[in-house]
């Protein structure tokens, strides 16, 4: 019996969409504050990019995502909207503007999305492509935003209850100005913007940017911003440094900047991009990190009732007979290393703390968020862990690995923090 209505109240929150009325999201800018008005009331974004933890999400005090349409029911359900991402050629990836056929047939496929999904009451807005400037010469450049153009005054007949935007990467300092002139239809643009939250509406105001704009993705600084090894691989930053830019960055760009509609986190979920752990906000294992506390505290004005554990002072701290280190050291093979980190729990948990070792993949080339192929722990490496304390044995063959810890408080929350090193003979 308790299934069966289980499995009604589960079919009857997928069918709930069918039922609400559509959304009306329009831009007001009075006296130059630009909002987003949902159904007529004012609607800040509180958002993440990504479709799952949707729940911790909303009990973040979250209110929107930033993902493709088929997340637009599960969202409906839990009470979120959705920047539906749409599909869009990159010219890096061998999309040409030039072809008429490819450009029609990709019309019509954003033609089919928008016709399909305009009615959701989930829809907040339609998010043309992302950071489709990247590896583009300025000429390529102008026949990507007449196309964007063209994209987003079909998209306002189709629907014109929804905003219109493009994300663009952090390559606005310096081409913003360049959707002024070929892409006037846009009713905003999307900002993704890492270490350069700290000067975004500085950066806008001097490229002549004067519409409304959203936060599309920000997070911790970007593998492209960081200091780098010897070896020039990037040097990720522990989860307590990235917690505390992601509050530096919110403050600076999002909370009372006049033309700011809002912002979507990155990424609320676990993601491999040069390594497992440099942008998602969780873990593997859906440990929470530090960076979801200060989310919450930004969105909801309170902290969570249990916090997550916090590195530092430093991250790792490594010695071994060959070498002692606390930056980046090269080491010969099957040398035996003694880690070391210092950690600490805000509501005094006791923790628990794991290390492995990993093949360093953060110099591959991709960008933009393209797929990358995580490492798995390497066999053998860890010798043994003791509290706050390990002992690693490198492997024979040469090359850059990591050495990462994860500290646990037992409430489903984590910190983590990882060593670069190369492993070279002398």
């Amino acid at each position: 019996m308790r299934k069966s209505l289980a499995v009604l109240l589960f079919s009857l929150a997928l069918l709930a969409p069918a039922f609400a009325a559509p959304s009306v999201v329009k831009i007001a800018c009075p006296d130059g504050k630009c909002t987003l008005l949902r159904n007529g009331q004012p609607y800040f974004v509180k958002g993440a990019v990504g479709h799952e933890h949707l729940e911790e999400l909303v009990s973040a005090g979250g209110n929107s995502i930033r993902a493709d349409a088929g997340s637009l029911d599960r969202a409906q359900a839990l009470g979120l909207t959705v920047l539906v991402n749409l599909p869009f050629g990159k010219q890096r990836m061998g999309f040409d503007y030039s072809n008429a056929e490819a450009v029609s047939h990709q019309r019509d496929q954003i033609r089919q999305i928008v016709l399909s999904h305009k009615d959701h009451p989930a829809v907040l807005a339609w998010a043309i492509g992302n950071e489709l400037e990247i590896f583009t010469t300025p000429v390529q450049r102008v026949a990507l935003w007449q196309e964007v153009n063209r994209v987003a005054q079909m998209i306002h007949q189709l629907d014109p209850n929804h905003p219109v935007i493009t994300p663009v990467g952090d390559a606005y300092r310096h081409i913003l100005h360049e959707l002024n002139t070929y892409a006037p239809d846009l009713d905003a643009v999307g900002l993704n913007s890492y270490a350069d939250m700290l000067t975004l509406p500085e950066d806008v105001a001097q490229q002549g940017w004067h519409r409304p704009y959203l936060v599309t993705e920000f997070g911790p600084r970007g593998h492209w911003q960081v200091e780098r090894t010897a070896w020039n691989l990037p040097i990720e930053d522990s989860s307590t440094q990235k917690a505390e830019f992601y509050l530096k960055a919110y403050q600076h760009s999002v909370i009372g900047q006049p033309k700011c509609l809002g912002s979507y986190v990155f990424h609320w979920g676990q993601h491999h991009e040069k390594t497992h752990t440099w942008y998602g906000m969780f873990l593997e294992d859906g440990s929470r990190t530090q960076a979801v506390d200060v989310m919450t505290f930004l969105w909801s004005g309170k902290w969570p009732a249990n916090r997550s554990p916090m590195i530092g002072p430093g991250a790792i701290h490594v010695e071994s007979a060959n070498a002692a280190a606390d930056a980046q050291s090269t080491f010969p093979p099957q040398s035996v290393l003694h880690c070391k980190v210092e950690a600490s729990d805000p509501d005094a948990d006791p923790l628990q703390i794991t290390w492995d070792l990993r093949k360093d993949v953060s110099g591959n080339k991709n960008v933009g968020g393209d797929h990358e192929q995580p490492t798995p722990p390497l066999d053998g490496a860890l010798r043994h862990a003791t509290g706050n304390t390990a002992e690693f044995q490198l492997p024979q063959q040469e090359g850059p690995y990591r050495i990462f810890v994860y500290v646990r408080d037992g409430h489903g929350n984590a910190a983590t923090a990882n060593y670069p090193l190369l492993v070279k003979a002398p």
